[in-house]
């Protein structure tokens, strides 16, 4: 089916949803686009204290509001997933299992989930393992945790860990791409202790972790932990955009002040984004903003 609208959002997690939400009260036609269930990372959230309003709320229950707030307002949802976007005649083509011409598009696509690889880490997630260390990391306070990863964003996360937890490992399966300011902060930070060519090949524990085995150069170190943080997969959804070619560093899309990306007539908020803060307030900021803007371009170009 061949389907005209203002404005197509990918994404239905945090950000999509608040842009929804933004689009429905504007007099816009638009659709809200989701490949799986709604609520993106939210859905592997524990518990999230830091969302102004809703303290100690589970992540899928602060998804399962924001769909219920959006569905109330009108926002129209279609599960699909979309292959590609193209332009054609002035018009954005996303082709999902319809065929949707628009004239602007929001990405709040988010990042595509962690490969959970290893024994242990499935059971235990939001029981000790977690994706998102500035989401989680006060859940462990004076306790020990680990890290797993080689990125920028390990450095970030175990930083951010070194303020709250008793010790933080930073297991690193391969060569380290830290920033020089980063190796040097972790340098100078004695609760850190970095481990080089460290896999991660169980997490273990009864009710909760408790222990997280490595194996480091081809020998098993198991290491006690209450929490293990295994940030190696996690990577920006954006690859229907590869098409238009729009500018991104690392994967992650470059925007302006406006959330507008380097192709004229796209958005972007939330995860796909670069930036070095990735929570669901700032999200949801963003996605007001994408679609305030979003609106006033649907509106300057006309028909």
């Amino acid at each position: 089916m061949d389907i005209q609208c203002d404005v197509v959002v990918i994404g239905a997690g945090a950000a999509g949803l608040t842009a929804g939400i933004y689009l429905r009260r504007s007099n816009l036609k638009a659709v809200v686009l989701e490949k799986s269930a709604p609520g993106g990372i939210l859905l592997n959230i524990h518990r999230i204290d830091n969302y102004p309003g809703l303290p100690r709320i589970a992540g899928p229950d602060l998804a399962v509001n924001m769909m219920q707030q959006a569905l109330d307002l009108g926002v129209e949802i279609a599960y699909e997933e979309v292959a590609k976007i193209e332009k054609e005649e002035g018009r954005f083509v996303v082709y999902a299992s319809n065929v949707y011409r628009a004239k602007a598009i929001i990405v709040a696509s988010g990042m595509t989930q962690n490969e959970r690889k290893v024994p242990g880490e499935k059971e235990f997630l939001g029981k000790g393992v977690s994706y998102c260390a500035s989401c989680d990391g006060a859940f462990f306070r004076g306790q020990d945790v680990m890290v797993v990863g080689s990125s920028d964003r390990v450095a970030e996360e175990a930083i951010y860990l070194s303020g709250l937890a008793s010790k933080v490992y930073v297991a690193m399966p391969e060569t380290p791409t830290f920033s020089e300011r980063h190796a040097d902060v972790l340098a100078g930070l004695s609760q850190v202790q970095l481990i080089p060519s460290a896999k991660l090949v169980t997490v273990s524990g009864t009710d909760k972790v408790s222990e997280a085995v490595l194996s480091v150069n081809g020998e098993e170190k198991r290491i006690p932990v209450s929490a293990v943080f295994p940030l190696t997969e996690g990577r920006s959804a954006v690859s229907f955009l590869y098409p238009l070619n729009p500018e991104e560093e690392k994967g992650f899309l470059l925007v302006d002040e406006n959330l507008s990306t380097s192709v004229p007539g796209i958005f972007a908020c939330g995860d796909v984004v670069k930036k070095t803060l990735r929570q669901v307030a700032n999200a949801v900021g963003e996605a007001a903003l994408a679609a305030t803007n979003a609106i006033r371009y649907v509106r300057t170009i006309g028909k």
